[in-house]
């Protein structure tokens, strides 16, 4: 279902996130990102902290906003010589294929999340306005500060018409700490101490309270599955040889690798039809060929903007823009020499350009970053003044070339060294990003070759987080509102090991014990400063290079609207905000 419960009085509201996604609007001003190849699709508010006992339901009336929106005007018309009404087809872009449509194993690109979220559910949902609402769920409570009860739905049904099961929502949560399915987002379920099944009711036990964790039951790693259906099928499951199964508005009927996908409506969806019958996504690799099947009224619309060509975009499509609070930047593995001498990493930061890339790569689509954190992840709890405030207290090295050479004369490759980074094939901000540091380290004396490889096999070699990491690119959104996950991601002594995303090995016993006094807060005010502190700690030591912040971007008909969207509404049947007939 993905209604909510009409007939509900209260709503489980994102911690101040409109104030958050109005503010990082007014910083990054038509904020981009290419998309997000390499990494989780991980936070944003200083929703750290819950109050035991709340109980939480969906409602039918949700807040405006003004952000992530763009005003067009109305048309008859839904595709080339078609009238404006239901049932007409909906023809979505996309960049590349899917390695896979199940959750665990490939989440990590628009393509995988935003077509996810048409064929499952969740038991809750983000919508585009930032409410936390039921989705498969009836109701929900928070019954102290490590239990957590869902009251399932009555009557759903997957859409072969099985019937959607308590013990299959377990058996989704569960399976996210099995080996044998060897989830990539396994990191959020650490903390389950156990799921249990009670008549209608899942109970989740957490081992310690977790600010985060009740955002998860709308994250992509809680897409309801079928048990029997995983278990029987898991080594070709969500894949072109065996269909995802869900029980969302949507179902795959057809998929030819590297050509198109197409979905049709589920018949036995329990929530409101869906407007559009038929769903085709092919895919366009190239750019320029997907702007002109754009032009042409070929397709509907794409997750994917090029960064450069954002003004031709706006010339012909509506263009919404996503707050996402990506931050790419550069990590740099301090078990591993030369890296692990303070003076070489500072040398790195000091010969990062991230005003040029900015201005010269990301022109009014992207700021520069001082952090993984952007600084309105915390307005939404803290004034303006204090977080601003907060930020100017983190260690930072503007782009100086004397400075780059003066710190690395003080290290122990004073003339210099060769090294090489791996970039993403086809993704454009991180080849862009990467171009402009291969040029300003080598003015100091630092080789670096850039080694092209495919996304998947990139990310793979951080989470197998073998010996020698060196220096890693770096794009990531928080994978739900909470802006603590970033920082135990990336700083946690626990993440830096297989299956973590600490590819810096940072490894520091004061911050791990911040990072748990925060997530166990039910204050989201001390979370937030203890984040803030946490920040400022870890700056100094230079881990990371954060080198920008971004948004994403879709485009869509400019003769149509479409809803505001965030990204973490978009695993969650997207194309319910776009609305032919304005």
């Amino acid at each position: 279902m993905r209604q909510g419960n009409p007939g509900a009085t209260t709503r489980w509201r994102l911690l101040s996130f409109l104030a958050l996604l109005l503010a990082f609007a007014m910083v990054v001003s038509a904020c981009s990102s290419d998309s997000e190849e390499d990494t989780t699709d991980t936070t944003t508010t200083a929703a750290a902290g819950e109050t035991p006992g709340t109980t939480a339901a969906a409602s039918t009336d949700t807040a405006s906003t003004d952000t992530a929106s763009t005003d067009t005007a109305s048309t008859d018309t839904t595709q080339p010589g078609g009238v404006c009404e239901d049932g007409e087809n909906l023809v979505w872009a996309l960049a590349q294929t899917p390695d896979s449509l199940f959750a665990p194993t490939y989440f990590a690109t628009p393509e995988g999340s935003g077509l996810m979220g048409l064929v499952y559910d969740n038991l809750l949902a983000i919508t585009g306005e930032g409410d936390l609402v039921t989705s498969a769920a009836e109701s929900w409570e928070a019954v102290g500060p490590t239990t957590y009860v869902y009251t399932l739905r009555e009557g759903m049904l997957f859409s072969d018409g099985t019937p959607v099961t308590p013990e299959d929502v377990k058996f989704s949560i569960d399976m996210q700490s099995d080996e044998a399915v060897a989830s990539k987002g396994s990191f959020l379920f650490e903390n389950v101490e156990s799921v249990t099944v009670d008549g209608n009711d899942i109970v989740v036990e957490l081992i310690s309270a977790d600010s985060t964790w009740k955002f998860i039951p709308a994250h992509m790693m809680t897409y309801i599955v079928s048990q029997a259906d995983v278990e029987a099928n898991l080594a070709a499951y969500g894949t072109p040889e065996h269909f995802p199964l869900g029980s969302g508005p949507y179902m795959v009927s057809e998929w030819v690798p590297d050509s198109h996908i197409t979905m049709v409506r589920n018949p036995n969806y329990g929530g409101e039809a869906p407007i559009f019958d038929t769903l085709r996504f092919p895919v366009i690799p190239d750019e320029q060929t997907r702007f002109l099947a754009m032009q042409s009224a070929e397709i509907d619309g794409t997750f994917r903007i090029p960064s450069a060509a954002l003004s031709q975009w706006e010339a012909i499509a509506g263009i919404n823009t996503v707050p996402s609070f990506i931050i790419r930047g550069l990590t740099i593995d301090m078990d591993q020499e030369p890296f692990n001498d303070i003076h070489v990493r500072r040398a790195l930061y000091y010969a990062t350009n991230r005003e040029g890339i900015v201005t010269g790569l990301f022109t009014n689509q992207a700021v520069p970053a001082k952090e993984l954190n952007a600084p309105a992840m915390y307005e939404g709890v803290l004034s303006a003044d204090e977080v601003a405030a907060a930020y100017a207290e983190i260690e930072d090295f503007p782009f100086d070339l004397d400075k780059a050479r003066e710190e690395l004369a003080l290290s122990s490759v004073p003339d210099g060294f060769s090294l090489v980074i791996n970039v993403p094939e086809g993704h454009g901000a991180s080849d862009s990003i990467t171009q402009s540091i291969k040029d300003t380290w080598g003015q100091i004396g630092i080789d670096v070759e850039l080694n092209l490889m495919p996304g998947g096999p990139r990310f793979q070699l951080i989470l197998d987080h073998g010996p020698d990491l060196g220096v890693q690119i770096i794009g990531n959104l928080p994978d739900v509102p909470d802006p603590l996950v970033l920082l135990q991601l990336y700083y946690a002594s626990d993440q830096a090991a297989p299956g973590g995303n600490n590819s810096s090995n940072f490894r520091d016993d004061t911050i791990d014990a911040m990072l748990a006094e925060a997530t166990q807060s039910s204050d989201p005010v001390e979370a937030a400063r203890i984040g803030l502190e946490i920040q400022k700690l870890v700056s100094e030591q230079v881990p990371i290079i954060p080198i920008l912040w971004s948004n994403q971007q879709w485009a869509y008909d400019a003769n149509w609207t479409m809803d505001p969207a965030n990204g973490f509404s978009n695993t969650h049947v997207f194309v319910e905000g776009l609305h032919p007939c304005g």
